[in-house]
C-alpha cells in the first residue's frame, strides 16, 4: 500500500499506530495521579508522553524512506558509537534508583542500552554475511561475532541491567539460530557462560532478592508487593475491565503504573479482552515481521528484520509475562505503550527500518546490487521452524 509515496507495509504500520494511539490515553489515566503528587499537574506526563508519541511517528516515516542497505554500510561505526555511550555511562552516567544507565545531554536524557539492542543487531547482521563462507569456522567466524555480542551485553549488565542483557543476549542468539552458524558453537556458548551467569546473579543482591520474593508468595519486598498489586489489577479488571481512567491501582497501589505495569492497568481499565488485544497486535507483528524476513531475497535485509521483530516481541512478552506473575520482576517496559522517552524513540526507528526491509520483500533478486548475497541467502525451512 502506498501512503503519501510510501510504500508501507500496512500489517506492520497498523498494529504499532494502534498500540502508540492506545498508550495516549493509557499513560494519561495511569500517570495522573503520580504526575499530580510530584508535578502539581496531572497532565505534565501526559503531555511529555504525547510529545514523545507524535516525534514516533515522525520517526517511524522518516526511517521507513531511508535504504536499509546504508546501516549495512555504517554498521560498525554504529556499533562503536553505542559501545562509546555504554562505557560513558560509567563516567558520567545519572544515577537513579542506584543504577547508572542515563546519559544527560543537556535537555535530553537517553539509555544507551536502547540504542545498543538494536546497532548490535545490524552489526552481527552485516558479520553473518561477510563471513558467510568462513561462519562455521570457531575461531576465524564465529568468535568475532560471539565476542562482539558478549561485549554488549557485558557493559548493559554491569550497569546493573541484567534483564536487558538477557533478553539482548537471547534475541541474538535466535538470531544465530537461523544463520549459518554451527549449532554445537551456540549451545557450547551457552552452556559456557551459564556458570558466569549464576555467579553474576549471586552477587548481585537486587536480583536475588526479586528471585527470593518471587519464590515466596507472602514476602513484604518491593518486587513482590509490585507483582501483588500487579494480579490485583488484572484480577480487577474481569472480563471487560473497569472503564478507561476508572482504576484504582494507579492510585500508589501499584508502583510505574505508567511504566512497567501498565499491562497490569490495561487489564483492569480494559478487561481480559483489553490485554488479549494487546497481544495480539504483538502477535501480528510477530508474524509479519518474520513473514518479511522469509521473503525478503537479500540476506542483510532478512537478518536485520528478524532481528528487530524478536527484539520488539521479547520485550512484550517479557514485561506481559512479569505482570501475570510468570516470571520474577524486571525492570523491562513494553513497547509503544509504556512511559519513557528512548525506548519508543529507538523501538519506533526500528520499526522504520522494518518497513523499508518490508517494501524490498516481492523485488526479484536482480534488484540487489550485492548478487554475492543470495548465495548465502536463509532457506525458506530455517525460518519456518522458529
Amino acid at each position: 500500500m502506498k501512503i503519501g509515496g510510501y510504500k508501507i507495509d500496512i500489517w506492520i504500520l497498523i498494529p504499532v499506530l494502534l498500540l502508540l494511539i492506545f498508550s495516549i490515553g493509557l499513560v494519561y489515566s495511569a500517570s495522573s495521579d503520580y504526575s499530580i503528587s510530584k508535578f502539581k499537574d496531572a497532565n505534565y506526563m501526559f503531555k511529555l508522553h504525547l510529545i514523545k508519541v507524535l516525534m514516533a511517528l515522525v520517526l517511524i516515516f522518516i526511517f521507513a524512506k531511508i535504504d536499509y542497505k546504508y546501516y549495512q554500510k555504517y554498521s560498525k561505526w554504529l556499533i562503536l558509537m553505542s559501545l562509546f555511550f555504554l562505557v560513558l555511562v560509567f563516567i558520567i552516567g545519572v544515577s537513579i534508583k542506584n543504577v547508572n544507565r542515563w546519559i544527560n545531554l543537556g535537555p535530553v536524557s537517553f539509555q544507551p542500552s536502547d540504542l545498543a539492542k538494536y546497532t548490535l543487531i545490524l552489526f552481527v547482521a552485516n558479520l553473518l554475511v561477510k563471513q558467510r563462507n568462513k561462519i562455521t569456522d570457531l575461531y576465524k567466524g564465529y568468535l568475532p561475532v560471539i565476542l562482539s555480542i558478549l561485549t554488549v551485553c557485558i557493559l548493559v549488565a554491569a550497569q546493573p541491567n541484567f534483564s536487558t542483557s538477557l533478553i539482548i543476549f537471547g534475541s541474538s542468539m535466535l538470531l544465530l539460530l537461523i544463520s549459518k552458524v554451527k549449532f554445537k558453537h551456540i549451545l557450547i556458548t551457552g552452556i559456557s557462560l551459564l556458570p558466569f551467569a549464576v555467579i553474576f546473579i549471586l552477587t548481585k543482591s537486587y536480583i536475588r532478592n526479586r528471585i527470593e520474593n518471587y519464590a515466596d508468595f507472602t514476602s513484604s519486598g518491593t518486587a513482590q508487593h509490585q507483582l501483588n498489586q500487579a494480579i490485583i489489577g488484572l484480577g480487577n479488571g474481569g472480563i471487560f475491565g473497569v472503564g478507561g481512567g476508572n482504576s484504582l491501582q494507579k492510585q500508589f497501589f501499584l508502583p510505574e503504573a505508567h511504566g512497567d505495569f501498565i499491562f497490569s492497568i490495561i487489564g483492569e481499565e480494559y478487561g481480559l479482552l483489553g490485554t488479549l488485544a494487546v497481544i495480539f497486535l504483538f502477535a501480528l507483528l510477530l508474524i509479519r515481521g518474520y513473514k518479511v524476513a522469509k521473503k525478503i531475497p537479500d540476506e542483510y535485509g532478512k537478518y536485520v528484520a528478524f532481528g528487530i521483530t524478536t527484539v520488539i516481541t521479547a520485550y512484550a512478552v517479557v514485561n506481559m509475562s512479569v505482570a501475570c506473575g510468570i516470571i520474577p520482576t524486571t525492570g523491562v517496559p513494553i513497547p509503544f505503550i509504556s512511559y519513557g522517552g528512548t525506548a519508543l524513540i529507538f523501538n519506533s526507528i526500528a520499526v522504520g527500518i522494518l518497513l523499508n526491509i518490508s517494501s524490498y520483500r516481492n523485488e526479484s533478486p536482480e534488484a540487489f546490487s550485492d548478487n554475492s548475497n543470495l548465495n548465502g541467502m536463509l532457506s525458506e525451512s530455517n525460518l519456518k521452524n522458529v
